[in-house]
C-alpha cells in the first residue's frame, strides 16, 4: 500500500463544527483497520453514540475535550485517550477556546453507529479504558526511542493496540512483519522514513501508511529532529517476525 499523503485526504463534515479526514479504511485499501482524524471547533461536539460491532479508541492530539464515556464525565487534554468497548456510549465536545483534534481508531473497516441519549452521571472509579497520559509509564523498547502504550489488553481492549513512539534522530524500529494482521503508522510530528517491502519512503505529519499482513516494514528517523508516530494494530498482541534489513538512507550520527 502506498503512503496516503495528507494533501490527498478528503475532508468531510459529519457534524456541525467537526471536520475529519479518513487516512485509513476500505477506501484506501485497508482490510482490518479504520482511522479518522477529526478537528472540533470550540463549542462543537461529536454526539453521544455507540458502535455495536467494534470497540473505538480516541486519542486527543491537541486541545481540551469534555467526554462522556459509559456515562462517566471526564475532561481530556493532549495525550489522553479513551476506548469505548462495543455497545458503550461515548461522545465528545470541545470545551476549550481553540480547536481540538482527536485521532480515532477502529479495529474494523465498517463500524456501525447508533446515536443515544446519556443517562445520569456514572459514579465510582473510572474504568481502565479511560486513560490519562499521566497514568502511562514511558519505556524504551530500543535505543533512542520512547514508547507510551496507551491502549492494550491490560486496559480492557479486545482487539486494539494503540501506542505513541517518540523517535530521536538516528533511531529505528526493528524491521519486521506481522503474519496475520495489518499495522497502520500515522506520523503526527517531524519527518520519518518508512520501509515498506524494502523500499524507503519519506513521510511527515498527517501522512499514514498501512503495512498489510506479511509485508516487511519499519520506521526510522533520518532527520535531526524528534519525530512522533502512532502505531496502530487491530489486535491486542500483534505477532511480530523480525527480518534482516538496513537502511540505505544516511542516518544522523
Amino acid at each position: 500500500m502506498t503512503i496516503l499523503r495528507l494533501s490527498d485526504q478528503k475532508i468531510t463534515e459529519p457534524y456541525p463544527g467537526v471536520s475529519q479526514r479518513n487516512p485509513a479504511g476500505e477506501a484506501t485499501g485497508a482490510t482490518q483497520i479504520r482511522v479518522y482524524d477529526a478537528v472540533i471547533t470550540p463549542g462543537a461536539e461529536i454526539p453521544y453514540h455507540s458502535h455495536g460491532n467494534t470497540e473505538a479508541t480516541y486519542f486527543v492530539l491537541q486541545g481540551d475535550v469534555s467526554a462522556v464515556v459509559a456515562d462517566h464525565r471526564v475532561e481530556l487534554h493532549s495525550g489522553d485517550l479513551v476506548m469505548a468497548p462495543p455497545g458503550t456510549g461515548h461522545g465528545f465536545s470541545n470545551s476549550g477556546t481553540s480547536e481540538a483534534r482527536i485521532v480515532t481508531m477502529f479495529p474494523h473497516t465498517a463500524p456501525d453507529v447508533t446515536h443515544l441519549e446519556p443517562d445520569d452521571t456514572a459514579t465510582g472509579d473510572l474504568p481502565d479504558y479511560i486513560v490519562p497520559r499521566s497514568s502511562v509509564e514511558a519505556w524504551t523498547p530500543w535505543d533512542k526511542c520512547t514508547r507510551f502504550d496507551m491502549m492494550n489488553h491490560e486496559r480492557g481492549a479486545l482487539s486494539t493496540a494503540f501506542s505513541q513512539l517518540d523517535f530521536e534522530p538516528g533511531s529505528m524500529a526493528p524491521p519486521h512483519y506481522h503474519p496475520e494482521t495489518e499495522e497502520a503508522m500515522y506520523c503526527i510530528e517531524g519527518s520519518l522514513m518508512a520501509m515498506y517491502g524494502g523500499e524507503e519512503i519519506p513521510f511527515g505529519p498527517g501522512d499514514m501508511f498501512v503495512a498489510e499482513a506479511g509485508v516487511r516494514h519499519t520506521v526510522f528517523n533520518a532527520s535531526n529532529e524528534l519525530a512522533v508516530l502512532l502505531p496502530l494494530h487491530p489486535t491486542v498482541v500483534p505477532v511480530r517476525e523480525l527480518v534482516d534489513w538496513s537502511p540505505t538512507t544516511p542516518m544522523p550520527v
